[in-house]
């Protein structure tokens, strides 16, 4: 007896809809299970350079000068937090309120991108020293212009009215990498700056 496929429901669709975006949620939180530990990589790399010198930074190396590092880690936090209400916002209904805040967030990131950069640039080549903290912040700097393409991304599609209070994983996932990537900065400043 052949048995003939029904029609797909409205509640049907729904239920796909959920399981869809609870395996996407899924997928980001791997996503920043494994982009952590590579993260963490780094600062084991960093700590395993440390042991094989007799002094950090090594004996005739200056300490990199934390000044401006320490700027750029106020303006990339405050961008945490515009994140978040940009997501709060579009959870609300109010996609006007989350462009804004999208917008905002994408300006602290790049001031915070173009800053680190000019800043790794001018890091004299010592060895060790220079080497790890150049190739941590240029990891780093990568992961922020990753996080302000997708915001861009973002951006383009809440422009086309794409998001709504019921619709709006994309700003979700690019709030939620963004913060990843905020808070892994923190670490690195410390590690990099502070320790």
């Amino acid at each position: 007896m052949a048995q003939f496929a029904q029609p797909v429901t409205l509640d049907d669709q729904e239920y796909l809809r959920q399981l869809a975006l609870k395996n996407a949620r899924l997928g980001l939180l791997l996503w920043r299970l494994v982009n952590g530990m590579v993260f963490a990589f780094f600062v084991f790399a960093n700590g395993m350079m440390r042991t094989t010198q007799p002094s950090w930074p090594p004996p005739g190396v200056q300490p990199l000068d934390a000044g401006l590092p320490l700027i750029l880690t106020v303006v990339i936090g405050a961008s945490f937090f515009t994140a978040s209400r940009s997501l709060a916002a579009i959870r609300a209904g109010n996609s006007g309120a989350m462009s804004a805040q999208t917008v905002i967030t994408g300006v602290l990131g790049m001031a915070f991108l173009v800053g680190i950069v000019a800043y790794t640039a001018q890091i004299p080549v010592t060895g060790p020293y220079s080497s790890i903290n150049v190739t941590m912040n240029a990891f780093h700097a990568l992961h922020v212009l990753a996080g302000l393409l997708l915001l861009a991304f973002v951006l383009f599609r809440a422009r086309q009215g794409l998001y709504t209070r019921e619709r709006y994983w994309m700003v979700e996932a690019a709030v939620v990498f963004w913060q990843f990537v905020v808070l892994m900065w923190v670490f690195f400043f410390a590690v990099i700056y502070v320790l």
